[in-house]
Protein backbone atom coordinates (compact mmCIF):
# COMPACT_ATOMS: atom_id res chain seq x y z
CA UNK A 1 0.00 0.00 0.00
CA UNK A 2 1.32 3.31 -0.40
CA UNK A 3 2.21 5.80 2.21
CA UNK A 4 -0.07 8.99 2.15
CA UNK A 5 2.95 11.09 1.39
CA UNK A 6 3.01 9.65 -2.00
CA UNK A 7 -0.62 10.21 -2.84
CA UNK A 8 -0.30 13.60 -1.39
CA UNK A 9 2.57 14.32 -3.94
CA UNK A 10 0.82 12.48 -6.83
CA UNK A 11 -2.24 15.14 -6.45
CA UNK A 12 0.22 18.11 -5.49
CA UNK A 13 2.86 17.60 -8.83
CA UNK A 14 -0.69 17.32 -10.87
CA UNK A 15 -2.44 20.27 -9.33
CA UNK A 16 0.82 22.70 -9.76
CA UNK A 17 1.04 21.22 -13.46
CA UNK A 18 -2.37 22.28 -13.79
CA UNK A 19 -1.71 25.72 -11.87
CA UNK A 20 1.25 26.65 -14.34
CA UNK A 21 -0.91 25.82 -17.40
CA UNK A 22 -3.56 28.37 -15.94
CA UNK A 23 -1.02 30.81 -15.16
CA UNK A 24 0.79 30.42 -18.75
CA UNK A 25 -3.47 30.91 -20.39
CA UNK A 26 -3.49 34.14 -18.02
CA UNK A 27 -0.04 35.59 -19.46
CA UNK A 28 -1.09 34.61 -22.57
CA UNK A 29 -4.29 36.61 -22.38
CA UNK A 30 -3.57 39.61 -20.91
CA UNK A 31 -0.02 39.89 -22.83
CA UNK A 32 -3.06 39.59 -26.58
CA UNK A 33 -5.28 41.92 -24.87
CA UNK A 34 -4.07 44.52 -22.79
CA UNK A 35 -0.17 44.62 -23.59
CA UNK A 36 2.12 45.44 -21.44
CA UNK A 37 2.81 48.07 -19.57
CA UNK A 38 -0.41 49.55 -20.51
CA UNK A 39 -2.66 50.24 -17.19
CA UNK A 40 -5.70 48.12 -16.28
CA UNK A 41 -9.20 49.73 -16.84
CA UNK A 42 -11.04 51.19 -13.95
CA UNK A 43 -9.37 51.33 -10.93
CA UNK A 44 -7.45 47.92 -10.98
CA UNK A 45 -4.34 46.41 -10.69
CA UNK A 46 -2.20 47.95 -13.45
CA UNK A 47 -1.80 45.29 -15.91
CA UNK A 48 1.56 45.14 -15.61
CA UNK A 49 1.60 44.13 -12.03
CA UNK A 50 -0.92 41.27 -12.88
CA UNK A 51 1.24 40.25 -15.60
CA UNK A 52 4.13 39.96 -13.02
CA UNK A 53 1.79 38.52 -10.22
CA UNK A 54 0.73 35.89 -12.94
CA UNK A 55 4.63 35.43 -14.03
CA UNK A 56 5.83 34.46 -10.00
CA UNK A 57 3.31 32.50 -9.51
CA UNK A 58 4.29 30.37 -12.71
CA UNK A 59 7.57 30.19 -11.67
CA UNK A 60 6.94 29.01 -8.25
CA UNK A 61 4.74 26.46 -9.86
CA UNK A 62 7.47 25.55 -11.85
CA UNK A 63 9.63 24.87 -9.24
CA UNK A 64 7.18 23.06 -7.52
CA UNK A 65 6.35 21.08 -10.22
CA UNK A 66 10.03 19.81 -10.67
CA UNK A 67 10.23 19.22 -6.86
CA UNK A 68 6.99 17.01 -6.33
CA UNK A 69 8.19 15.18 -9.86
CA UNK A 70 11.71 14.40 -7.94
CA UNK A 71 9.66 12.97 -5.11
CA UNK A 72 7.54 10.99 -7.24
CA UNK A 73 10.43 9.44 -9.28
CA UNK A 74 11.11 7.94 -5.61
CA UNK A 75 7.71 6.21 -5.86
CA UNK A 76 7.89 2.92 -7.15
CA UNK A 77 4.70 1.60 -5.50
CA UNK A 78 2.03 -0.05 -7.87
CA UNK A 79 4.35 -0.44 -10.88
CA UNK A 80 5.29 -4.09 -10.37
CA UNK A 81 2.51 -5.13 -12.95
CA UNK A 82 3.58 -3.08 -15.28
CA UNK A 83 6.37 -3.83 -18.42
CA UNK A 84 9.27 -2.34 -16.60
CA UNK A 85 10.94 -1.07 -20.13
CA UNK A 86 7.71 0.01 -21.78
CA UNK A 87 6.78 2.45 -18.40
CA UNK A 88 9.94 3.91 -18.65
CA UNK A 89 10.27 4.66 -22.34
CA UNK A 90 6.65 6.11 -22.15
CA UNK A 91 8.05 8.53 -19.08
CA UNK A 92 10.92 9.53 -20.91
CA UNK A 93 9.04 10.19 -23.66
CA UNK A 94 6.44 11.98 -22.16
CA UNK A 95 8.69 14.21 -19.86
CA UNK A 96 10.79 15.19 -22.96
CA UNK A 97 7.85 16.25 -24.34
CA UNK A 98 6.13 18.24 -21.46
CA UNK A 99 9.28 19.66 -20.17
CA UNK A 100 10.19 20.70 -24.22
CA UNK A 101 6.52 22.76 -23.65
CA UNK A 102 7.12 23.84 -20.12
CA UNK A 103 10.85 24.93 -20.59
CA UNK A 104 10.04 26.53 -24.13
CA UNK A 105 6.62 28.57 -22.77
CA UNK A 106 8.43 29.30 -19.12
CA UNK A 107 11.31 31.18 -21.70
CA UNK A 108 8.52 33.01 -23.72
CA UNK A 109 7.05 34.04 -20.33
CA UNK A 110 10.67 35.77 -19.43
CA UNK A 111 10.99 37.27 -22.11
CA UNK A 112 6.89 38.84 -21.86
CA UNK A 113 8.43 39.66 -17.95
CA UNK A 114 11.69 41.62 -18.93
CA UNK A 115 10.24 43.65 -21.57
Amino acid sequence: MRSWFFIINYFAHDFFSAFWLACFIVLIILHQSVGIPAPAAGDGMPASELFGLFFWLQTVSLGLIALTGYLRSKDTGGRAAQDPDKARRFLIVKHAVLGSFFLAATALSVVWYMR
